[in-house]
């Protein structure tokens, strides 16, 4: 007989889902929790796994209590079993609330900052649960350099519970590496922290379920908790289950060719209607589909390309096939004027000429004393902001690399377009008021 265990973490009950639009209606976290125990109780799993900051801050103590104990008495009744880990959210809150009152199918595991393993028994598996809590808001130290469980059984499946940051060295909240989890006896590592949703590796399984509820627009993508199953002491692949009611996404619409208001809304709305197909599965559970646009691709007017999509966030909305909404909560414009002869405007000794032959050495790959000069600007400017404490992480992950100046002249052509288009406009009005 198998078990079925349904993962989760970072629901920060306290908080509610920002950035919606003003006449959507607020989603909670804690509405997130009772969406988790209800499917939970539904179909029949053996756990609920809880990988840290379910609890939002200690000032949220009193609207956290009663919702997650209505749910551990809920998950109770029905034989549900609790494993969890406080994270730097909850490390004091979580004990308190488990204290309060008593539940015996919860197990709050590592308190302290001190490893633990718990056993689940269901007929004839067994697994084992290895766990560590924050035992302060801050913590410097890879938990896994204390990992010191020698009575995990090898011939019986382990999962690790652990809230931190992997990847992070010098992070403040258990900075944490892959090649450690690696080497740990742990078939399952299911982590906490980070809000989306990742993969780390296969064998051993190493993943963030990520936030059941996509709490802002930051975090977009599909949200919803983890479903493991384990047949004859073999863990199955997850599978994603139960959808945030809200899921946030961007999206890039080429408006080029639409000079006229009908022809914008035209390629707004095609390409608005066209998401949903591709979405289809995904968006079962999902009450609102929100989009950050962006438009862009070539068109002279980008004041009024703007002001003819100002209706888009208050106005817009449409209903899927699966009964999900799309709105629209921001637009940005990001198009490039029409420029025709740049050869010809090249020759010319003006700032016009200047920014075409930057344009054409950007498009060309060659040589340019300006843009060496620019570019030269823009590396020592890029790294001075790069080596700021705010921009660490990225500089982990190497998002934040320029060696071969790629992102500065990307940046560069963007600009000296958007100039010369200015320009030229400016002139072009200047000829007709002549």
């Amino acid at each position: 007989m198998s078990i079925k265990i349904v993962a989760t973490g970072d629901i920060h009950i306290g908080q509610r889902v920002s950035g919606l639009p003003v006449n959507v209606e607020e989603f909670s976290a804690r509405d997130a929790w009772k969406r988790v125990v209800d499917w939970s109780v539904a179909n029949k799993v053996d756990i609920v796994v809880l990988t840290g900051d379910i609890v939002d801050r200690d000032n949220r103590f009193f609207e956290a209590i009663g919702r997650l104990q209505s749910g551990f008495a809920k998950l109770k009744e029905n034989g549900i079993m609790v494993y969890a880990v406080a994270g730097n959210h909850d490390f004091d809150v979580l004990p308190q609330i488990m204290q309060s009152r008593t539940f015996d199918n919860v197990h709050l595991l590592g308190e302290n900052g001190i490893w633990e393993l718990k056993e689940f028994r269901k007929n004839k598996e067994i697994l084992q649960f290895a766990g560590w809590s924050f035992p302060s808001q801050y913590v410097v130290k890879d938990p896994l350099e204390c990992f010191n469980l020698k009575n995990i059984n090898k011939n019986i499946p382990c999962i690790g519970l652990l809230h931190g940051d992997v990847n992070a060295q010098g992070s403040q909240y258990a900075p944490v590496s892959i090649d450690k989890l690696m080497k740990q006896p742990v078939n399952v590592w299911i982590l906490g922290h980070i809000h989306k949703p990742q993969v780390f590796s296969e064998t051993p399984f190493i993943c963030y379920p990520g936030s059941p509820i996509a709490l802002s627009s930051k975090e977009t993508g599909l949200h919803g908790p983890l479903l493991f199953t384990i047949d004859n002491g073999s863990i199955n692949k997850p599978e994603r289950i139960l959808a945030s009611p809200v899921r946030f996404a961007n999206l890039e619409i080429d408006i080029s060719g639409s000079t006229s208001e009908e022809l914008l809304r035209r390629a707004i709305i095609s390409a608005l209607s066209g998401t949903d197909n591709s979405l289809d599965k995904e968006l079962q559970d999902v009450n609102y589909l929100v989009y950050d646009i962006i438009l862009t691709g070539v068109h002279n007017n980008a004041a009024q390309v703007k002001s003819w999509s100002e209706g888009l966030i208050n106005d817009f909305e449409l209903e899927t096939d699966t009964g999900t909404k799309i709105v629209v909560r921001k637009v940005d414009v990001d198009v490039s004027p029409e420029i025709q002869n740049l050869e010809e405007l090249a020759k010319q000794n003006t700032p016009v000429g200047m920014l075409a032959r930057i344009i054409m050495a950007i498009n060309q790959k060659s040589e340019s004393g300006l843009l060496t000069q620019l570019l030269s600007d823009w590396k020592e400017k890029y790294q001075r902001v790069n080596d700021w404490p705010t921009y660490s992480p990225l500089k982990r992950t190497g998002e934040s690399t320029d060696t071969l100046g790629t992102t500065g002249k990307k940046y560069i052509l963007k600009e000296s377009v958007r100039l010369l288009g200015e320009l030229l406009q400016q002139k072009t009005r200047a000829t007709w008021e002549n």
